[in-house]
């Protein structure tokens, strides 16, 4: 999947970078922010850096795969 960044998806967001990843050794389970399951650091995740202009954070989401992370951002930025 190919992003280019940074990429807005409304408002005072701006997705920074986007990659997958798996880390094997790691057990760590986070809510998926795209479709409500589960994401497991040992398995392949993706993980977006979003960063908000207005109040100058940025945020680190973690999904399950790139399709939920592809199906996320055209619902953000429908």
């Amino acid at each position: 999947m190919e992003l280019p960044t940074p990429y807005h998806i409304g408002g005072h967001y701006y997705v920074d970078d986007v990659s997958v990843g798996r880390l094997p050794d790691d057990e760590t389970v986070r809510d998926c922010a795209g479709c409500r399951g589960y994401v497991y650091d040992d398995r392949w995740h993706v993980v977006a850096r979003v960063r908000d202009t207005a109040a100058g954070r940025r945020q680190t989401h973690h999904y399950c795969s790139d399709d939920c992370l592809t199906a996320w951002l055209r619902l953000v930025t429908s």
